[in-house]
């Protein structure tokens, strides 16, 4: 049977209107079929170890949400759990496995939207069918929700349905977001509204943060259903030891300490504080760098703006085994976001010996410790920011002193021990849960 052709939609008002009524167009060509599962996993009896999936829009992508969950599915399946990921194909890859072992799976697309504010991403709903046909040949107990798109939505609606536990991992703090992006109060009321009836329909909603835990339950969800589990890093990959200067090269012929920005591109990451703290930075250290390692909708605003004020070297979207060599080879992190929930790029400068100076909002704060392994600073501050950096920039035995600590610091978020939590949770969930009718 050929396959049928994705619909793709702009994201627009009536790009949503056209996506809602395709995917109730769908539910109602494939309702039969999806009964016919509902009375099959009624029946089956509950395993004592779970079977898990992630699932979440947007995953078939380079970004944090996806490279954790498959490093999350990847660290668990050597320890012989039964968990894999599944997203939905961008239009412009074929669908199908994404490890050997088959355990990362991109299905097809029924239709797809583009993602406002960040061109060439975008939201999927998978053909339905695939959907049954996958749970049909993997029958599984969790499902956990990585995003809370339209795929999320999908199994908010199919959790109920089939008897499967449902968790939301909630790490991006979307409604701060679309308020730093958006100018529009109409929005963001019912992006609000939206969130807290999303979160609301999981067993649990997991966090990566105590901070972002409390906003959660100030946002309306019952503080018995929000646990906080926080992540961990890859301690071998990100290590000073892997420091090579000459991974710059290739980004700008400069000489002088880099102060590293590591992370997505965008205006919600206090990018505005970074660019007015940088004129007084480059006053007191005309040598420094400022060196960007990601992507996202800022950047060309960014590098323009960078170019009449100071210097600067933006290496893009890096992967492999340049990404350690970059990080590990800079001075300073210098990230001033206020809305991070968790801060990967954090722990990961830490673990490569670079202390970080962070805004108490959030949770890089709960990483960071002041004056141990970098320094924390009120958010939206320029000129403390920069102080701050000038500081660490001036004071070269200070700055060694907060490498060392840097690194032990990282070494208390191992993966393993992020991983042993993970499943624990898991587990206790899969106990916890009622028989099936």
């Amino acid at each position: 049977m050929s396959e049928r052709r994705i619909l793709h939609l702009q994201a627009d008002f009536m790009g949503t209107v056209r996506l809602v009524a395709s995917i109730a167009c769908e539910f109602g060509r494939y309702l039969p079929k999806l009964w016919r599962l509902r009375r099959v996993y009624r029946r089956r009896s509950k395993n004592v170890e779970p079977v898990v999936v992630l699932m979440g829009d947007n995953m078939d992508a380079t970004h944090g949400i996806s490279v954790s969950s498959q490093r999350l599915v990847r660290d668990l399946r050597a320890q012989g759990k039964h968990i894999f990921m599944v997203g939905v194909s961008h239009s412009r890859n074929k669908p199908g496995a994404r490890t050997e072992d088959g355990a990362v799976h991109m299905l097809r697309a029924h239709v797809v939207q583009d993602l406002f504010g960040y061109p060439g991403q975008e939201l999927a709903f998978p053909a339905l069918d695939a959907v049954i046909d996958l749970l049909a040949r993997h029958p599984v107990d969790i499902i956990e929700i990585e995003t809370p798109g339209i795929f999320g939505l999908l199994v908010v609606i199919l959790g109920p349905l089939l008897g499967i536990s449902v968790v939301q991992n909630y790490r991006t703090d979307l409604v701060s977001y679309y308020r730093m992006l958006l100018n529009n109060p109409l929005f963001i009321e019912f992006l609000e509204w939206y969130t807290r009836s999303f979160l609301n329909c999981g067993d649990r909603v997991v966090v990566p943060s105590l901070a972002f835990r409390e906003d959660v339950i100030n946002f309306g969800i019952a503080r018995s259903k929000v646990i906080q589990l926080p992540r961990g890093v890859e301690l071998s990959r990100f290590h000073p030891d892997h420091a090579d200067r000459s991974a710059w090269k290739a980004y700008g012929d400069f000489d002088g300490p880099i102060v590293l920005f590591l992370g997505r591109v965008s205006k919600e990451k206090g990018l505005e504080t970074l660019i007015e703290a940088w004129p007084e930075i480059q006053r007191k250290h005309p040598d420094a760098i400022l060196g960007v390692v990601g992507d996202g909708p800022f950047r060309a605003e960014f590098e323009t703006r960078m170019k009449k004020i100071g210097r600067a070297m933006f290496a893009g979207m890096v992967v492999g085994d340049e990404l350690p060599k970059l990080v590990a080879s800079c001075a300073v992190l210098a990230f001033p976001s206020t809305t991070d929930t968790f801060g990967n790029a954090v722990l990961e400068a830490l673990a490569s010996g670079v202390p970080a100076v962070v805004t108490d909002k959030g949770g890089p704060c709960e990483i960071v410790q002041d004056g141990q392994s970098g320094m924390i600073i009120h958010g939206n501050e320029p000129t403390t920011l920069a102080w701050s950096v000038n500081h660490l920039l001036s004071q070269e035995p200070l700055r060694k002193r907060l490498s060392l600590c840097a690194r032990e610091r990282a070494e208390e978020f191992s993966p393993e021990r992020a991983t042993t939590r993970q499943w624990e949770f898991f587990r206790d969930l899969q106990t916890r849960r009622r028989p099936r009718n």
